[in-house]
């Protein structure tokens, strides 16, 4: 949640400051919840198919390549394959989380376990998006800090593999 709180939150100002025009940045930031649908629909029903760990290890492997590629968006065609790798991992880890939690460490600590996944994702939440604001206003860019999230979703992977029953 902390890279897509941060996602959220400076997609139009990043686009703006690599010379995006307000308008496109807008259709950008319109199209990302738009896109989620995809993985929400295509990676939850991977995830009734496939192990849920792999499958949620995908999602995580699609966002650091969405992010990466959201380096290059002062080239104006690369927003199109950021749309199509970031938004529905966003959309996929969204609906596999609760499935994971469910299977994995069973119904009687699923509240439990909830709070702790969201709780930790709130201050994710509080935590991305400043950061990216400090790094912008220090470096005058946003790839520093996509490149090192997208180095985060990498170490996600690596948990995620470790899940246990």
């Amino acid at each position: 949640m902390m890279t897509v709180s941060t996602v959220a939150t400076h997609v139009m100002p990043d686009l703006s400051s690599v010379g995006i025009s307000r308008s496109k940045a807008g259709l950008v930031a319109a199209a990302i919840p738009l896109f989620s649908i995809i993985g929400r629909l295509g990676l939850g029903w991977m995830g009734d198919v496939f192990e849920k760990r792999h499958v949620m290890a995908l999602a995580f492997g699609l966002m650091g390549a969405g992010l990466l590629v959201f380096c290059y968006v002062n080239v104006e065609w690369v927003i199109f394959p950021f749309l199509l790798l970031f938004p529905p991992s966003f959309g996929g880890t969204m609906v596999l989380r609760g499935s994971i939690l469910r299977e994995y460490f069973g119904r009687s600590s699923f509240g439990k376990m909830l709070g702790i996944v969201m709780g930790s994702a709130s201050i994710g939440g509080i935590i991305g998006p400043t950061l990216a604001g400090c790094v912008f206003d220090s470096v005058g860019s946003y790839n520093s800090i996509w490149i090192a999230f997208s180095g985060f979703t990498v170490i996600a992977i690596l948990l995620v593999l470790r899940i246990k029953r």
